[in-house]
C-alpha cells in the first residue's frame, strides 16, 4: 500500500519536472502573453530542482518498498534516467550550455521510460 501511494507521488513529481519545459513552450507560442504566466513559469523554476531530488528519493523508496531489493526492473531503468538527468545537472558549469538539450532530451525519455514501467512493469523478467 505505502509503495503505491510512492509510485503515485514518484508520477506526479515526474510530471511536474516535465511542465516546466511544457508551459515554457507554451509561453513562448501564445500569441497574447498573459500576465500571470510568468509566476506559474517563475514557480516551477524556483521548485524544479528540490522536486527532482524529491523525485530521485521518493522513487527510490518506492521501488524498494514494491521489489524489496534493488534488481533490473523497468523501474530501476527510470530511475537510473532520472539520475542522469540530475547528475547532468550537477555538472551543467563544466559542459557548457550543451547541458540542457541533453536535459531536455533526457526528460523525453523518461516520459517514454515511465510509460513502459507504468503499463510494462515486468518487462525485463
Amino acid at each position: 500500500m505505502t509503495y503505491q501511494i510512492l509510485g503515485i507521488t514518484s508520477a506526479v513529481l515526474l510530471f511536474f519536472q516535465i511542465s516546466l519545459f511544457v508551459f515554457r513552450r507554451i509561453y513562448k507560442y501564445l500569441p497574447k502573453k498573459p500576465t500571470w504566466f510568468p509566476l506559474i513559469l517563475k514557480f516551477l523554476r524556483r521548485a524544479h530542482v528540490y522536486t527532482g531530488i524529491a523525485l530521485l528519493i521518493v522513487g527510490f523508496i518506492h521501488g524498494y518498498l514494491a521489489l524489496g531489493t534493488i534488481r533490473l526492473h523497468t523501474g530501476l531503468i527510470l530511475w537510473l534516467g532520472i539520475l542522469l538527468a540530475f547528475v547532468g545537472f550537477l555538472f551543467k558549469n563544466k559542459v557548457g550550455k550543451k547541458w540542457i538539450f541533453y536535459h531536455r532530451i533526457m526528460g523525453f525519455v523518461l516520459i517514454a521510460l515511465f510509460f513502459v514501467h507504468y503499463f510494462f512493469p515486468w518487462l525485463l523478467k
